[in-house]
Protein backbone atom coordinates (compact mmCIF):
# COMPACT_ATOMS: atom_id res chain seq x y z
CA UNK A 1 0.00 0.00 0.00
CA UNK A 2 1.38 3.64 -0.75
CA UNK A 3 1.85 5.88 1.92
CA UNK A 4 -1.22 8.00 1.05
CA UNK A 5 -3.10 5.65 -1.10
CA UNK A 6 -6.58 7.06 -2.68
CA UNK A 7 -10.25 5.73 -2.47
CA UNK A 8 -9.94 3.93 -4.96
CA UNK A 9 -6.66 1.50 -4.27
CA UNK A 10 -8.33 0.40 -1.28
CA UNK A 11 -10.47 -2.84 -0.73
CA UNK A 12 -12.31 -3.93 2.01
CA UNK A 13 -9.45 -6.87 2.96
CA UNK A 14 -7.61 -3.17 4.12
CA UNK A 15 -9.88 -2.71 6.78
CA UNK A 16 -9.50 -4.99 9.66
CA UNK A 17 -13.20 -5.18 9.41
CA UNK A 18 -14.11 -4.34 5.84
CA UNK A 19 -15.39 -1.10 6.74
CA UNK A 20 -18.28 -2.64 8.73
CA UNK A 21 -16.53 -2.69 12.01
CA UNK A 22 -17.38 -1.23 15.25
CA UNK A 23 -19.10 2.21 15.23
CA UNK A 24 -19.93 4.68 18.25
CA UNK A 25 -23.78 5.84 18.61
CA UNK A 26 -25.82 7.86 21.36
CA UNK A 27 -25.25 6.07 24.55
CA UNK A 28 -28.59 4.11 25.12
CA UNK A 29 -28.83 5.12 28.42
CA UNK A 30 -28.25 8.80 28.32
CA UNK A 31 -28.44 9.45 24.44
CA UNK A 32 -27.55 13.79 25.38
CA UNK A 33 -25.60 13.58 28.57
CA UNK A 34 -23.05 10.18 28.52
CA UNK A 35 -20.33 10.08 25.61
CA UNK A 36 -20.92 7.72 22.70
CA UNK A 37 -20.74 4.24 23.19
CA UNK A 38 -20.22 1.17 21.19
CA UNK A 39 -23.30 -1.02 21.41
CA UNK A 40 -21.67 -3.77 18.77
CA UNK A 41 -18.70 -4.98 19.66
CA UNK A 42 -17.40 -7.51 16.75
CA UNK A 43 -18.02 -11.42 18.19
CA UNK A 44 -14.07 -12.22 17.81
CA UNK A 45 -13.65 -8.97 20.48
CA UNK A 46 -16.03 -10.40 23.13
CA UNK A 47 -14.39 -14.21 22.36
CA UNK A 48 -11.01 -12.93 23.53
CA UNK A 49 -12.17 -10.51 26.11
CA UNK A 50 -14.14 -13.27 27.94
CA UNK A 51 -10.87 -15.74 27.78
CA UNK A 52 -8.39 -13.15 29.27
CA UNK A 53 -10.49 -10.66 31.36
CA UNK A 54 -14.42 -11.87 31.78
CA UNK A 55 -13.37 -15.39 33.15
CA UNK A 56 -10.90 -13.93 35.67
CA UNK A 57 -14.39 -12.10 36.91
CA UNK A 58 -16.26 -15.08 37.33
CA UNK A 59 -13.43 -17.20 39.05
CA UNK A 60 -12.99 -14.23 41.33
CA UNK A 61 -16.53 -14.56 42.53
CA UNK A 62 -15.37 -18.04 44.79
CA UNK A 63 -13.76 -14.73 47.01
CA UNK A 64 -16.77 -14.06 47.99
CA UNK A 65 -17.47 -15.94 51.42
CA UNK A 66 -13.71 -14.84 52.70
CA UNK A 67 -14.05 -11.14 51.87
CA UNK A 68 -16.99 -11.25 53.89
CA UNK A 69 -15.82 -13.64 56.79
CA UNK A 70 -12.73 -10.94 56.86
CA UNK A 71 -15.17 -8.13 56.86
CA UNK A 72 -17.01 -9.91 59.83
CA UNK A 73 -14.34 -9.82 61.56
CA UNK A 74 -13.10 -6.52 61.44
CA UNK A 75 -16.20 -4.55 61.59
CA UNK A 76 -16.95 -0.60 61.10
CA UNK A 77 -14.83 1.95 60.13
CA UNK A 78 -11.24 2.74 61.32
CA UNK A 79 -10.21 6.11 62.83
CA UNK A 80 -9.03 8.65 60.45
CA UNK A 81 -6.19 10.99 61.77
CA UNK A 82 -5.80 14.46 60.44
CA UNK A 83 -2.19 13.51 59.20
CA UNK A 84 -3.38 10.58 57.04
CA UNK A 85 -6.55 12.26 56.05
CA UNK A 86 -4.46 15.24 54.51
CA UNK A 87 -2.07 12.54 52.98
CA UNK A 88 -5.08 11.07 51.32
CA UNK A 89 -6.07 14.64 50.10
CA UNK A 90 -2.47 15.62 48.69
CA UNK A 91 -1.12 12.21 47.60
CA UNK A 92 -3.77 10.12 45.77
CA UNK A 93 -6.04 10.14 42.75
CA UNK A 94 -8.21 12.57 45.18
CA UNK A 95 -5.99 15.56 44.25
CA UNK A 96 -7.37 15.31 40.72
CA UNK A 97 -9.91 16.98 41.95
CA UNK A 98 -7.86 19.75 43.81
CA UNK A 99 -8.25 23.45 42.00
CA UNK A 100 -7.29 27.15 42.85
CA UNK A 101 -10.37 28.51 41.00
CA UNK A 102 -12.96 29.39 43.69
CA UNK A 103 -16.41 29.94 42.32
CA UNK A 104 -18.69 32.36 43.36
CA UNK A 105 -20.41 30.40 45.46
CA UNK A 106 -17.14 28.68 47.24
CA UNK A 107 -15.95 32.13 48.26
CA UNK A 108 -19.64 32.65 49.67
CA UNK A 109 -18.73 29.52 52.02
CA UNK A 110 -15.43 30.29 52.57
CA UNK A 111 -15.79 33.91 53.64
CA UNK A 112 -14.30 33.61 56.92
CA UNK A 113 -11.23 32.78 55.42
CA UNK A 114 -7.95 34.28 53.39
CA UNK A 115 -8.46 32.30 50.18
CA UNK A 116 -5.29 33.81 48.72
CA UNK A 117 -3.15 31.18 47.65
CA UNK A 118 -5.37 28.30 49.01
CA UNK A 119 -6.58 25.44 47.68
CA UNK A 120 -9.87 23.55 46.97
CA UNK A 121 -11.76 20.20 46.77
CA UNK A 122 -15.04 20.57 45.62
CA UNK A 123 -17.31 17.00 45.68
CA UNK A 124 -20.46 18.43 44.82
CA UNK A 125 -20.79 16.51 42.06
CA UNK A 126 -22.60 13.55 44.34
CA UNK A 127 -25.38 15.48 45.16
CA UNK A 128 -27.32 13.27 42.99
CA UNK A 129 -26.96 9.99 44.59
CA UNK A 130 -29.98 8.27 45.23
CA UNK A 131 -29.55 7.05 48.81
CA UNK A 132 -30.71 3.42 49.70
CA UNK A 133 -32.50 3.28 52.35
CA UNK A 134 -30.25 3.90 55.78
CA UNK A 135 -27.56 5.07 53.67
CA UNK A 136 -26.35 9.07 53.49
CA UNK A 137 -24.29 10.67 51.16
CA UNK A 138 -23.61 14.69 50.79
CA UNK A 139 -21.66 16.71 48.58
CA UNK A 140 -18.77 18.61 50.34
CA UNK A 141 -15.77 21.25 49.97
CA UNK A 142 -12.49 21.37 51.60
CA UNK A 143 -10.65 24.40 51.70
CA UNK A 144 -6.52 23.62 51.65
CA UNK A 145 -3.59 25.37 52.44
CA UNK A 146 -0.69 24.27 50.77
CA UNK A 147 2.49 23.65 52.33
CA UNK A 148 6.05 22.54 50.47
CA UNK A 149 5.06 18.87 49.91
CA UNK A 150 1.34 18.44 50.59
CA UNK A 151 -1.81 20.23 51.56
CA UNK A 152 -3.49 21.24 54.86
CA UNK A 153 -7.42 20.54 55.27
CA UNK A 154 -8.56 23.84 57.17
CA UNK A 155 -12.30 23.59 56.63
CA UNK A 156 -15.38 21.29 55.26
CA UNK A 157 -17.97 22.31 54.15
CA UNK A 158 -21.19 20.04 54.73
CA UNK A 159 -23.76 20.53 52.31
CA UNK A 160 -26.56 18.53 53.41
CA UNK A 161 -26.80 19.99 56.71
CA UNK A 162 -24.77 23.79 55.68
CA UNK A 163 -22.44 23.17 58.18
CA UNK A 164 -18.67 24.58 57.88
CA UNK A 165 -17.04 22.54 60.41
CA UNK A 166 -13.31 22.53 61.13
CA UNK A 167 -11.01 21.11 64.36
CA UNK A 168 -11.16 20.87 67.03
CA UNK A 169 -15.05 20.68 66.26
CA UNK A 170 -16.21 17.65 67.24
CA UNK A 171 -18.28 17.18 64.14
CA UNK A 172 -14.84 17.22 62.31
CA UNK A 173 -14.18 13.18 62.37
CA UNK A 174 -17.15 12.12 60.70
CA UNK A 175 -17.09 15.27 57.87
CA UNK A 176 -13.92 14.00 57.31
CA UNK A 177 -15.51 10.11 56.28
CA UNK A 178 -18.25 12.18 54.34
CA UNK A 179 -14.97 13.98 52.28
CA UNK A 180 -13.30 10.32 51.87
CA UNK A 181 -16.88 8.89 50.54
CA UNK A 182 -17.56 11.40 48.04
CA UNK A 183 -13.85 11.70 46.62
CA UNK A 184 -14.18 7.70 46.65
CA UNK A 185 -17.86 7.88 44.71
CA UNK A 186 -16.75 10.91 42.11
CA UNK A 187 -13.55 9.55 41.38
CA UNK A 188 -15.09 6.23 40.49
CA UNK A 189 -18.03 7.56 38.50
CA UNK A 190 -17.34 11.31 37.54
CA UNK A 191 -13.64 11.69 36.83
CA UNK A 192 -12.27 8.62 36.34
CA UNK A 193 -14.69 7.82 33.42
CA UNK A 194 -13.45 10.06 31.70
CA UNK A 195 -10.72 8.21 30.72
CA UNK A 196 -12.70 5.00 29.96
CA UNK A 197 -15.73 6.13 27.85
CA UNK A 198 -14.94 8.87 25.50
CA UNK A 199 -12.22 7.33 23.96
CA UNK A 200 -14.70 4.30 22.87
CA UNK A 201 -15.20 6.66 20.45
CA UNK A 202 -11.19 6.78 18.78
CA UNK A 203 -11.04 2.78 19.53
CA UNK A 204 -13.71 2.37 17.54
CA UNK A 205 -13.43 4.69 14.53
CA UNK A 206 -9.39 3.57 14.44
CA UNK A 207 -10.55 -0.11 14.47
CA UNK A 208 -13.27 1.10 10.91
CA UNK A 209 -11.62 4.05 9.31
CA UNK A 210 -8.02 3.24 9.07
CA UNK A 211 -6.75 0.50 6.71
CA UNK A 212 -4.86 -2.18 9.03
CA UNK A 213 -1.37 -0.88 7.60
CA UNK A 214 -1.58 2.93 8.08
CA UNK A 215 1.00 3.89 10.40
CA UNK A 216 -1.57 5.49 12.88
CA UNK A 217 -3.50 2.44 13.10
CA UNK A 218 -0.21 0.33 13.59
CA UNK A 219 0.88 2.87 16.43
CA UNK A 220 -2.46 2.41 17.87
CA UNK A 221 -3.38 -1.28 17.57
CA UNK A 222 -1.61 -2.92 20.96
CA UNK A 223 -3.56 -0.11 22.86
CA UNK A 224 -6.89 -0.68 21.58
CA UNK A 225 -7.30 -4.50 22.77
CA UNK A 226 -9.67 -5.62 25.37
CA UNK A 227 -11.78 -1.98 25.48
CA UNK A 228 -14.82 -2.26 23.62
CA UNK A 229 -16.04 -4.97 25.03
CA UNK A 230 -15.27 -4.24 29.14
CA UNK A 231 -16.97 -0.49 28.39
CA UNK A 232 -20.21 -2.39 27.29
CA UNK A 233 -20.36 -4.60 29.70
CA UNK A 234 -20.21 -2.06 32.06
CA UNK A 235 -22.89 0.29 30.54
CA UNK A 236 -24.86 -2.26 29.81
CA UNK A 237 -24.90 -5.74 31.57
CA UNK A 238 -27.92 -6.39 34.31
CA UNK A 239 -24.97 -8.33 36.52
CA UNK A 240 -22.47 -4.51 36.22
CA UNK A 241 -22.07 -3.10 39.61
CA UNK A 242 -23.88 0.65 38.51
CA UNK A 243 -27.24 -1.67 38.47
CA UNK A 244 -26.59 -1.41 42.12
CA UNK A 245 -28.81 -4.49 43.06
CA UNK A 246 -28.97 -5.19 46.72
CA UNK A 247 -28.20 -9.03 45.87
CA UNK A 248 -24.68 -8.09 43.93
CA UNK A 249 -21.97 -9.22 46.16
CA UNK A 250 -19.45 -6.64 44.47
CA UNK A 251 -21.57 -3.59 44.37
CA UNK A 252 -21.08 -1.41 46.74
CA UNK A 253 -22.08 1.96 45.65
CA UNK A 254 -24.54 3.82 47.88
CA UNK A 255 -27.57 4.33 45.99
CA UNK A 256 -29.71 3.18 43.02
CA UNK A 257 -28.72 2.68 39.16
CA UNK A 258 -30.32 6.40 38.04
CA UNK A 259 -28.30 8.66 39.92
CA UNK A 260 -24.62 6.52 39.80
CA UNK A 261 -25.69 6.97 36.14
CA UNK A 262 -25.76 10.98 36.66
CA UNK A 263 -22.30 10.98 37.52
CA UNK A 264 -20.90 9.53 34.26
CA UNK A 265 -23.29 12.68 33.02
CA UNK A 266 -22.02 15.23 35.11
CA UNK A 267 -18.32 14.07 34.38
CA UNK A 268 -18.77 14.53 30.42
CA UNK A 269 -21.53 17.44 30.36
CA UNK A 270 -20.18 19.50 33.44
CA UNK A 271 -22.16 20.93 36.45
CA UNK A 272 -23.15 24.53 35.20
CA UNK A 273 -21.62 27.21 37.13
CA UNK A 274 -19.72 25.08 38.94
CA UNK A 275 -15.76 25.93 38.41
CA UNK A 276 -14.62 22.60 39.64
CA UNK A 277 -16.93 20.64 36.61
CA UNK A 278 -16.15 21.62 33.28
CA UNK A 279 -17.73 19.92 30.31
CA UNK A 280 -15.59 17.53 28.84
CA UNK A 281 -13.02 17.94 25.93
CA UNK A 282 -10.44 15.93 24.57
CA UNK A 283 -6.81 16.78 25.56
CA UNK A 284 -3.68 17.23 24.03
CA UNK A 285 -2.09 16.89 26.99
CA UNK A 286 -2.39 16.07 30.68
CA UNK A 287 -4.59 17.78 32.70
CA UNK A 288 -2.77 20.00 35.34
CA UNK A 289 -3.28 17.93 38.38
CA UNK A 290 -2.11 20.16 41.62
CA UNK A 291 -0.05 17.05 43.35
CA UNK A 292 3.05 14.81 43.10
CA UNK A 293 0.56 12.23 41.72
CA UNK A 294 0.15 14.49 38.82
CA UNK A 295 3.79 15.73 38.34
CA UNK A 296 4.11 10.95 38.45
CA UNK A 297 2.09 11.16 35.17
CA UNK A 298 3.46 14.42 33.55
CA UNK A 299 6.64 12.83 33.95
CA UNK A 300 5.72 10.12 31.46
CA UNK A 301 4.12 12.33 29.00
CA UNK A 302 7.76 13.52 26.93
CA UNK A 303 8.15 10.05 26.58
CA UNK A 304 4.78 9.31 24.80
CA UNK A 305 5.00 12.92 22.55
CA UNK A 306 8.50 11.53 21.54
CA UNK A 307 7.39 8.47 20.49
CA UNK A 308 3.94 9.50 18.94
CA UNK A 309 6.22 12.08 16.56
CA UNK A 310 8.59 9.51 15.65
CA UNK A 311 6.46 7.19 14.26
CA UNK A 312 4.14 9.54 12.33
CA UNK A 313 6.75 11.22 10.73
CA UNK A 314 6.56 10.14 7.50
CA UNK A 315 2.66 10.67 7.92
CA UNK A 316 1.48 13.86 5.35
CA UNK A 317 0.09 16.81 6.59
CA UNK A 318 -3.09 15.88 4.00
CA UNK A 319 -3.29 12.12 4.67
CA UNK A 320 -7.17 12.34 3.64
CA UNK A 321 -7.10 9.21 5.48
CA UNK A 322 -6.24 11.15 8.70
CA UNK A 323 -8.53 13.77 8.37
CA UNK A 324 -10.98 11.66 7.35
CA UNK A 325 -10.79 9.68 10.75
CA UNK A 326 -10.42 13.18 12.62
CA UNK A 327 -13.81 14.64 11.35
CA UNK A 328 -15.40 11.35 12.53
CA UNK A 329 -14.37 11.94 15.49
CA UNK A 330 -14.88 15.71 15.93
CA UNK A 331 -18.27 15.05 15.60
CA UNK A 332 -17.86 12.32 18.66
CA UNK A 333 -15.87 14.43 21.12
CA UNK A 334 -15.86 17.54 22.27
CA UNK A 335 -12.57 19.21 21.61
CA UNK A 336 -11.19 16.47 19.10
CA UNK A 337 -9.16 18.21 16.25
CA UNK A 338 -11.13 18.43 12.93
CA UNK A 339 -9.97 17.23 9.34
CA UNK A 340 -8.51 20.94 9.19
CA UNK A 341 -7.36 20.77 12.57
CA UNK A 342 -5.54 17.42 12.77
CA UNK A 343 -3.36 18.43 9.59
CA UNK A 344 -1.84 21.58 11.52
CA UNK A 345 1.87 21.64 13.88
CA UNK A 346 2.10 18.88 15.73
CA UNK A 347 -1.47 18.27 16.70
CA UNK A 348 -2.10 14.75 15.38
CA UNK A 349 1.48 13.82 17.25
CA UNK A 350 -0.47 15.18 20.19
CA UNK A 351 -3.85 13.04 20.10
CA UNK A 352 -1.59 10.21 19.30
CA UNK A 353 0.27 10.67 22.34
CA UNK A 354 -2.46 11.78 24.45
CA UNK A 355 -4.34 8.54 23.55
CA UNK A 356 -1.61 6.28 23.78
CA UNK A 357 -1.02 7.57 27.31
CA UNK A 358 -4.42 7.71 29.05
CA UNK A 359 -5.30 4.19 27.82
CA UNK A 360 -1.67 3.33 29.31
CA UNK A 361 -0.31 5.82 32.09
CA UNK A 362 -3.46 7.56 32.90
CA UNK A 363 -5.82 4.55 33.25
CA UNK A 364 -3.69 2.20 35.10
CA UNK A 365 -2.13 4.41 37.77
CA UNK A 366 -5.80 5.17 38.98
CA UNK A 367 -6.73 1.77 39.27
CA UNK A 368 -3.74 0.88 41.06
CA UNK A 369 -4.06 3.65 43.50
CA UNK A 370 -7.88 3.75 44.65
CA UNK A 371 -7.72 0.00 44.30
CA UNK A 372 -5.01 -0.21 47.09
CA UNK A 373 -6.87 2.20 49.63
CA UNK A 374 -8.22 0.87 52.79
CA UNK A 375 -11.73 0.33 52.55
CA UNK A 376 -12.19 0.78 56.16
CA UNK A 377 -11.02 4.31 56.00
CA UNK A 378 -12.25 5.45 52.40
CA UNK A 379 -15.53 4.32 52.24
CA UNK A 380 -18.21 4.39 49.84
CA UNK A 381 -21.25 3.87 52.28
CA UNK A 382 -21.81 5.74 55.41
CA UNK A 383 -24.83 5.03 57.72
CA UNK A 384 -24.77 7.84 60.26
CA UNK A 385 -26.28 11.59 58.88
CA UNK A 386 -24.16 13.81 58.27
CA UNK A 387 -22.93 16.11 60.66
CA UNK A 388 -23.70 19.29 61.72
CA UNK A 389 -20.85 21.37 63.88
CA UNK A 390 -21.22 19.38 67.04
CA UNK A 391 -21.98 15.81 65.86
CA UNK A 392 -19.72 13.40 66.93
CA UNK A 393 -19.43 9.57 65.32
CA UNK A 394 -21.82 7.55 67.47
CA UNK A 395 -20.04 4.54 67.42
CA UNK A 396 -17.74 3.61 64.51
CA UNK A 397 -18.71 0.11 64.38
CA UNK A 398 -21.62 0.95 63.19
CA UNK A 399 -20.72 3.25 60.74
CA UNK A 400 -20.57 0.39 57.66
CA UNK A 401 -22.01 -3.36 58.53
CA UNK A 402 -20.29 -6.73 57.30
CA UNK A 403 -22.51 -6.58 53.97
CA UNK A 404 -20.86 -2.79 52.94
CA UNK A 405 -17.25 -4.08 53.69
CA UNK A 406 -17.44 -7.42 51.83
CA UNK A 407 -19.35 -5.30 48.98
CA UNK A 408 -16.56 -3.08 48.71
CA UNK A 409 -13.68 -5.46 48.88
CA UNK A 410 -15.35 -7.56 46.33
CA UNK A 411 -15.41 -4.59 44.04
CA UNK A 412 -11.89 -3.67 44.40
CA UNK A 413 -10.36 -7.12 44.23
CA UNK A 414 -13.18 -7.22 40.48
CA UNK A 415 -12.98 -4.29 39.45
CA UNK A 416 -11.29 -1.25 41.13
CA UNK A 417 -7.80 -2.79 41.09
CA UNK A 418 -5.51 -2.85 38.15
CA UNK A 419 -5.43 -6.94 36.80
CA UNK A 420 -3.28 -6.13 33.70
CA UNK A 421 -3.36 -8.60 31.08
CA UNK A 422 -1.14 -6.89 28.51
CA UNK A 423 1.37 -4.85 29.60
CA UNK A 424 2.80 -1.16 28.35
CA UNK A 425 6.44 -2.16 28.14
CA UNK A 426 5.79 -5.33 26.21
CA UNK A 427 3.75 -3.99 23.43
CA UNK A 428 5.00 -5.35 19.93
CA UNK A 429 4.17 -2.92 16.69
CA UNK A 430 4.02 -4.17 13.24
CA UNK A 431 6.71 -1.77 12.22
CA UNK A 432 9.43 -3.18 10.40
CA UNK A 433 11.38 -0.39 9.30
CA UNK A 434 14.82 -0.28 10.68
CA UNK A 435 14.80 3.59 11.96
CA UNK A 436 11.06 2.39 13.56
CA UNK A 437 12.08 -0.38 15.34
CA UNK A 438 14.60 1.87 16.47
CA UNK A 439 12.02 4.17 17.67
CA UNK A 440 10.35 1.86 19.66
CA UNK A 441 13.57 0.70 21.59
CA UNK A 442 14.38 4.14 22.28
CA UNK A 443 10.53 4.83 23.64
CA UNK A 444 10.50 1.60 25.79
CA UNK A 445 14.06 2.66 27.13
CA UNK A 446 12.35 6.31 28.08
CA UNK A 447 9.79 4.55 30.01
CA UNK A 448 12.32 2.82 32.45
CA UNK A 449 14.12 5.66 32.54
CA UNK A 450 11.04 7.44 34.09
CA UNK A 451 10.68 4.62 35.60
CA UNK A 452 13.97 4.69 37.78
CA UNK A 453 13.65 8.73 37.94
CA UNK A 454 10.38 8.68 39.86
CA UNK A 455 11.37 6.02 42.14
CA UNK A 456 13.79 8.41 43.03
CA UNK A 457 12.12 11.11 43.75
CA UNK A 458 9.39 8.89 45.83
CA UNK A 459 6.75 10.29 43.57
CA UNK A 460 6.41 6.25 42.12
CA UNK A 461 2.54 5.29 42.14
CA UNK A 462 2.99 2.68 40.32
CA UNK A 463 5.62 0.75 38.76
CA UNK A 464 6.39 0.37 35.08
CA UNK A 465 6.08 -3.46 34.77
CA UNK A 466 1.90 -3.00 35.98
CA UNK A 467 1.37 -0.42 33.74
CA UNK A 468 -1.57 -1.49 31.31
CA UNK A 469 -0.79 -1.47 27.49
CA UNK A 470 -4.92 -0.50 27.02
CA UNK A 471 -8.21 -0.12 29.15
CA UNK A 472 -8.96 -3.95 30.26
CA UNK A 473 -10.03 -3.19 33.97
Amino acid sequence: MSQNPSIDELSEEDFLYGRKGPWPQPQPAHPLGEAPGVVHVPINEWADWWLHVGSRYLLTLSRVPWEYLKSFMEPGLESVSDVEFNNYLSRSMITKFITPDFDSKDIEIFKSFELKGKFLIDLEAIKCVHTFKGLYVSGTKVLLNPQSSHYIAEAIWVDETKSLIRPPDAGWELAKYFVLQGAAIASTLVVHPLIHFPLDSVNAVTKTALPKNHPLFKLFEPHLRFTLPLENAVLNFKSSLLQSKWWMPYAPYPGFANGLRDLLVEGFKGIKGNLSYPAYKFPLSPQKVYSSYGDFQDAYWPVFLNFATEMLKDVKRDDHLVKNWAQHLSHMLPGFPNAHEISQSNTLEQVAASYLWQVSVGHTVDHYDYGHMDVRKVPLRLRQAPPSKNDEVKNRKKLVTFWDTGKYRMAQILFFRNSTVTKLIDCQYRFEESSKRAAIQNFKEGLKRVDREVKAQNICFIPLEEIAASIQF
